[in-house]
């Protein structure tokens, strides 16, 4: 097999690469910049000190403690104690709050006796963020809290302290997190936005390269050079943003990941899979480019592609509850077959063995559309 037209068009591609400050910026600027960005929006992997308020109704020694319990953690600092719930409810919208929890009368009292008591506590849930967190602690900081005084009454009665405790929570419960133990925002989103651009930047520089070529005297040296093969032009132009993008994939996973703490559990799953995802997405990228003739207006459109494309992805919404029809369309997106597997990858020891069906997704996918492309191209080759 003549490899020559191929060479031809991949040193071709390469110098309309490197002599673009377009395809530069975005290929090269783009990736490096999102990722500072997103490792400096994310450095601290949970919110913490999300400002609460606290009404204590009750202003016991013993509910006091629990407001100090509340402010010791992390994530809370008690910031307001407002005098009524309403009060408290108000603060959400004029200061900032991300919740707060009522401390009825009666409550110090009652766990003295041994009763159980009422208290209730509510959270921003227009941000999950601050509300998962607000919520979370609540529970963790409130069941310490009883559990601590009951065995504490237990103890004063006669108890030993082994058997006061027991009587509490006779049943263990060891709850695991797995592939992100420490509950994490910046390991849920890093992973999946990082992949994410790269998909758009990807499809942004292929549409460029190819569009770029229907100009007539750019596609009359393209014919000469590639024989009118279109495997040979399909694989010559695609070839150097593709390997672009594998570095960029290598970039990530030995800077952009460590320096938020994400360290990857499965190289080999990752690269594999990232791999034939790029793969995919080069193969997207062509199809979408036989549609204009002018690079504006592929931009234009590929503006409405990056949204839907992580949406419909199972990345922010389970993917088995999507509705019908928004199931159907997300099967043509890259992102559908990758970003939550890469996501586990990442995050994970996953054998390797897991990515095979995914990435054999992703390469039916893209042997589609590289034929859908031919079709397309065919009679512009001529």
């Amino acid at each position: 097999m003549n490899f020559k037209p191929l060479k031809n068009v991949i040193i071709r591609e390469i110098k309309y690469f490197l002599k673009s400050p377009d395809l530069l910026l975005v290929c090269v600027g783009a990736p490096v910049l999102f990722a500072l960005l997103f490792s400096v929006l994310y450095h601290n992997k949970r919110a913490s000190d999300i400002n609460i308020g606290i009404v204590n109704t009750d202003n016991s020694s013993m509910s006091r403690k629990l407001v100090r319990d509340f402010d010791a953690s992390a994530e809370l600092k008690v910031a307001a104690r407002p005098l009524s719930a309403h009060e408290a409810y108000e603060d959400i919208f004029h200061k900032g709050s991300g919740g707060f929890y009522f401390i009825p009368k009666n409550f110090s009292a009652d766990l003295k006796k041994g009763k159980s008591t009422f208290a209730f506590n509510a959270a921003d849930s227009s941000s999950f963020i601050i509300s998962g967190n607000v919520l979370k602690k609540f529970s963790a900081v409130s069941a310490s809290f009883s559990q601590e005084q009951f065995t504490k009454l237990l103890v004063d009665k006669g108890y030993s302290y082994k058997a006061a405790k027991a009587s509490f929570n006779p049943i263990k419960i060891d709850a695991r997190y797995l592939f992100n133990a420490g509950m994490n925002y910046s390991d849920f989103l890093i992973p999946g936005l990082l992949f994410a651009v790269l998909q758009q930047i990807l499809l942004v520089a292929i549409c460029t390269a190819f569009i770029s070529d229907k100009e007539k005297k750019r596609k009359k040296t393209l014919l000469k050079i590639s024989g009118g093969s279109f495997a040979v032009i399909f694989f010559g132009k695609t070839a150097p943003y593709a390997l672009t993008a594998v570095l960029l994939a290598a970039v990530y996973a030995l800077t952009a990941f460590p320096a938020n703490g994400i360290f990857i559990g499965s190289f080999a799953g990752y690269f594999i899979l990232s791999a034939a995802f790029i793969i995919a997405v080069s193969s997207f990228g062509v199809f979408i480019s036989s549609f204009f003739r002018s690079q504006e207006m592929a931009m234009a459109v590929l503006m409405f592609y990056a949204m839907p494309a992580v949406l419909l992805s199972g990345f922010a919404w389970p993917h088995h509850a999507l509705h019908p029809v928004l199931k159907t369309v997300s099967y043509l997106f890259p992102s559908t077959y990758s970003l939550n597997e890469l996501r586990l990858f990442i995050l994970g020891d996953i054998p390797v063995k897991y990515a095979i069906m995914p990435s054999i997704s992703l390469i039916i996918f893209a042997a589609v559309f590289f034929v859908f492309s031919y079709f397309i191209y065919k009679k512009s080759l001529k």
